[in-house]
């Protein structure tokens, strides 16, 4: 006797979809459950989860017919439990701005994200249930009685849907205005959206023309002083875990003992390296950011590298993707590994960027310079990777990358090494630029691109979208050292410290650096760039 189960396609469609929907919106629930309490409305509550198995159904429906149809349910149920997994273990969500964060993860960071859990989530949820479909025999009908099934069925789910939204009309209109939020979390509707958005913007990037900006800047001639200004760009740094800033613990030993003026309240274009890193080097602002036209048009970088009056180099040390276009027409360094990086053990360390760094200023004996150097910071899940053991001051730390296998203070520990690392890169930045002040007008801009979730709320890493991302993985440190201090010409230093409390943004950096090095051009806004001269 044979064990296959045979069904109707139309079946198999309405029970894939019925265990998605279960077993892949337990988060969604939850989310829905602290604003709207079980025992008030626990009849809504019930009929968003049949709306979502009505939608789902309805679209797989659509688009599953006899070739396509097992492909298309185990692509489903596939996705769905690796977004199910991030989702109930990390509170993440997958929007158009996580998928381009995904893209763009390398070998190393997608590994470090690999658990016996996930591998328990995708098996339980995506392998099993895929075999099943697989296994399953589709029961023969002829095309027209099919067609005429599927429409009595997608009437039938209509109707449901109608019915649905008439018997909670009050309630669903407050869920779709006030709390548009949680779409976010529905599993797998709003990640197939976005990669549908992610598609369309993709092509709308390539038929873009380049636009050009800042033709005609320039360093005035009478500016006689060379500048060498080194930008720091950190990963995942949040400005209430620098000791500068207030935070209990010593984070900072050697930044403490330097001349150094800690901005505390300044925040991120984005929450996502993928976003917010164009985005600081961009003119547009972050209420007028657009991907697409900072792809395609000149940043701050490119207007200072346009003066012919500076050298800029980008040496990097955070992944694949490098500078996520930012430093596409300039000079360009990559210190992942071994080979480049002569600071490497269990991966390669930030401070191996600055190996030869002298040599580099050096060889440019006339020019001044800007050199960005991209770190890899403290980005998660895997923190303990990312400091040398030696580093290990706060104890205990967590261990893996898989945080639930860890408590709320072995995380935090873990991360707050990273940043205890950042202060000797930086320390030994800043002693780069010492030994360069007899030629340079020498400066330091250390500036995080977007800050990190360590389980306040539930939370953690990063990425939510803005409006819904709590302060953690929004406000960023800053940090500026300058030689010279407030004896120093070009820049009103004494105004520039009284801002460190002032509420600045990833906005104030094209302006910052173009005041930096004195670059004349209309793009430029004094009240933005905070160094305006005496």
């Amino acid at each position: 006797m044979s064990t296959t189960l045979s069904l109707t396609s139309i079946r198999l469609i309405l029970l894939v979809s019925a265990f998605v929907t279960i077993t892949g919106n337990v988060e969604f629930v939850n989310q829905v459950l602290t604003i709207y309490p079980f025992q008030e409305y626990y009849l809504f509550i019930s009929s968003l989860v049949i709306w979502i198995y009505v939608f789902l159904s309805t679209i797989m429906l659509i688009l599953c017919f006899k070739y396509t149809l097992k492909p298309l349910l185990i692509v489903l149920l596939l996705m769905s439990s690796v977004i199910t997994y991030f989702a109930s273990n990390f509170g993440v969500v997958t929007d158009e701005s996580m998928l381009l964060n995904i893209i763009q993860t390398n070998a190393g960071e997608s590994a470090d994200l690999l658990s016996v859990k996930l591998a328990l989530y995708v098996f339980l949820l995506g392998i099993l249930p895929s075999l099943v479909v697989y296994k399953t025999t589709l029961a023969k009908s002829t095309i027209k009685k099919e067609l005429l099934k599927r429409a009595i069925v997608l009437v039938a789910l209509v109707i449901v849907f109608v019915l649905i939204v008439l018997s909670f009309s009050k309630a669903y209109a407050s869920f779709a205005r006030e709390h548009k939020h949680l779409k976010l979390y529905i599993n797998p509707s709003y990640a197939i959206y976005s990669v549908g958005k992610y598609l369309n913007t993709q092509l709308d990037s390539e038929l873009e023309d380049f636009q050009t900006y800042g033709e005609g800047a320039i360093i005035s001639e009478k500016d006689h002083e060379r500048e060498l200004s080194i930008l720091v760009v950190g990963e995942t740094a949040r400005a209430d875990r620098f000791y500068l800033n207030g935070y209990e613990r010593q984070t900072n030993p050697l930044l403490a003992l330097e001349d150094v003026l800690s901005f505390n309240n300044v925040w991120s274009c984005d929450t996502s390296t993928a976003r917010s890193l164009p985005c600081m080097f961009s003119m547009q602002g972050r209420d007028n950011y657009d991907r697409i036209i900072a792809q395609n048009s000149s940043n701050v970088l490119d207007v200072i590298q346009g003066t012919g009056r500076v050298e800029v180099l980008w040496r990097d040390n955070n992944d694949e993707e490098g500078s996520k276009g930012v430093a596409d027409r300039v000079a360009y360094e990559e210190y992942l590994t071994s080979e480049v990086n002569p600071v490497c053990d269990i991966e390669c360390r930030d401070e191996g960027m600055l190996v030869n760094l002298q040599d580099y200023i050096d060889s440019n004996p006339e020019k001044d310079m800007l050199i960005v150097l991209h770190m890899m910071g403290s980005h998660g899940p895997a923190y303990y990777k990312r400091y040398p053991s030696e580093f290990e001051i706060f104890k205990p730390a967590c261990q893996t990358a898989q945080l639930s296998d860890c408590n709320d203070k072995e995380i935090n520990n873990a991360y707050d090494n990273t940043i205890l690392y950042t202060d000797y890169f930086l320390a030994k930045v800043i002693g780069l630029l010492k030994d360069n002040t007899n030629e340079f007008e020498a400066s330091m801009i250390y500036i995080g691109d977007h800050g990190e979730s360590l389980g306040e709320g539930g939370l953690y890493l990063h990425g939510l979208p803005y409006f819904m991302a709590p302060d953690e993985q929004k406000r960023v440190p800053v940090i500026i050292w300058m030689d010279g201090g407030d004896i120093r010409e070009d820049v009103n230093y004494p105004e520039l410290s009284r801002m460190t409390n002032k509420r600045l943004a990833h906005d104030n950096l094209f302006h910052l650096l173009l005041g930096i090095f004195e670059v004349n051009t209309e793009l430029y806004q004094p009240t933005l760039g905070l160094v305006e001269s005496h």
